[in-house]
């Protein structure tokens, strides 16, 4: 929970129950990383609630999800709709119609303005007992609303439809030693796609499935239309951006694998300053993880292609963003980041920056993190300090990440050739680096490890021609 989440809740808590137990109790819980009962039984020995914690336990839970869900009354408007459905239900219990017809009228706003499909049915479920508590005698009216829930079920079964394609096209199944070849007309037009999520999912699909045809024009087309698409419909990406960001990222790599670089960093602009103009802030998780794709993404074409240096000052402000919002990133999204920015520091010869991220990342306690990141970043750290002659340290260092990759995954002849150069460099004079350097270049060049490993983050090559 967030600290505001918190204090609502303390507030909550206050007001709908006179035992305060369950505050007492969700400090006591607050105050832990992990869960520990003995803990809790510890602190709070003697207290009659133990005797049953876990259903003290159990209502606390359902005291956060209640004080969350007012909190968050808002989140999305499928959740205002929700509000609205539960609003009609109390009234109609009370027979208070017409201010149901009240309700009933802003969910039919929602429903039908964002596409809400199966609040759309129960929106027109409520219409129809509405008209039979109101005019019981209105047979035409039931027939046309019973026709309009028929519709709303008909676009529910067309999205579902376009899933059922989605998964089929997407799971690539191999039959009889070929390529499953999926035949269906939901393929050809986008105006068979009845809603916006429906034709996402056309779009998308088109795109695997041109691709698994090896027609990348075709494919290429069908992400570059469903981007074109979702940019003439502003009003409801405001409900759902992180859509619109995820098809502009799938656009973005493919154009970053076939190296074309131009419509690449030409569409992430583009992509900025749509969203920028939509004034869409990163708040929910799910829009979060698609802007940090986005930035990291943007990273690696600048580092690919040597475009920092001009770029640095968007640079900073990914860093900023990052920190400001690691708490609520996966540990693996966090270290990739830190990793990127340690990298590019180094290639700008910014060496005590570059120590700074490399640090965060190798005092880091988390477990079941990347440990082909893990060694690359204890190879960074041996070329920064041999950057700044940092001798001494440097042969610890090796040493110690001899011992990591024996531990983890064992050393690859070309990693065995970069330990003994670094090793190496520690005692010879300065006059021999270049050298020393020739050597690790055609070593290198004569491992084929080296040339077929396709995980390596740090371009050697650049950095050994650096030093010739």
């Amino acid at each position: 929970m967030t600290k505001s989440e918190k204090r609502y809740f303390k507030v909550f808590c206050g007001q709908s129950t006179g035992n305060n137990n369950y505050l007492r109790l969700f400090a006591a819980l607050d105050e832990q990383e992990v869960f520990d009962e003995a803990v809790i039984r510890k602190k709070f020995k003697g207290e009659k609630f133990l005797q049953q914690l876990h259903v003290t336990k159990n209502y606390l839970r359902k005291l956060i999800l209640k004080s969350l869900r007012n909190y968050h009354g808002k989140i999305s408007k499928d959740a205002e709709l929700k509000a609205h459905l539960l609003n009609l239900e109390v009234l109609y219990n009370r027979e208070l119609y017409q201010h149901c017809l009240t309700e009933l009228k802003r969910a039919e706003f929602l429903a039908t303005t964002y596409e809400l499909k199966t609040g759309t049915i129960e929106v027109i479920n409520w219409k129809r007992k509405l008209e039979q508590a109101i005019r019981p005698q209105n047979y035409r009216g039931f027939q046309a609303i019973v026709e309009e829930q028929a519709s709303a079920i008909d676009n529910l079964k067309n999205v579902h439809d376009y899933w059922k394609l989605a998964i089929e096209v997407s799971s690539g199944l191999f039959e009889g030693g070929g390529k499953k070849e999926v035949v269906s007309p939901l393929l050809t037009d986008a105006k068979m796609a009845k809603s916006l999520e429906a034709k996402v999912l056309f779009y998308n699909s088109r795109y695997v499935y041109f691709l698994q045809k090896e027609e990348q024009d075709k494919a290429v087309k069908a992400l570059e239309e469903l981007v074109e698409y979702m940019e003439g419909i502003p009003s409801r990406l405001r409900e759902d951006p992180a859509m619109y960001v995820s098809s502009v990222n799938n656009l973005v790599s493919y154009y970053f694998f076939t190296k074309d670089l131009e419509n690449a960093l030409g569409l992430i602009n583009r992509s900025k300053n749509f969203y920028q103009e939509l004034r869409i802030k990163g708040d929910k998780k799910s829009l979060l993880k698609q802007i940090l794709r986005s930035h990291n993404i943007e990273l690696e074409i600048y580092r690919t292609h040597h475009l920092f240096h001009e770029n640095m000052p968007f640079i900073l402000e990914i860093e900023k963003f990052v920190m400001e919002n690691r708490a609520k990133m996966p540990v693996s999204y966090r270290l990739s980041f830190w990793f990127q920015f340690a990298y590019i520091h180094f290639m700008e010869r910014e060496f005590d920056v570059t120590l700074k991220w490399v640090n965060l990342i190798l005092n880091n306690k988390s477990k079941n993190i990347r440990t082909d990141l893990l060694v690359q970043t204890r190879m960074l750290n041996l070329m920064t300090h041999l950057e700044q002659k940092n001798y001494f340290v440097m042969r610890y260092f090796v040493d110690s990440t001899r011992r990591f990759m024996k531990k983890v995954k064992g050393v690859k002849p070309y990693e065995k050739v970069l330990l003994q150069f670094f090793s190496r460099m520690g005692r010879v004079p300065e006059f021999e680096w270049k050298e020393n350097f020739l050597k690790l270049k055609n070593e290198l060049a004569g491992s084929e490890d080296f040339a077929n490993d396709l995980d390596l983050l740090i371009n050697y090559n650049w950095w050994i021609e650096k030093h010739l």
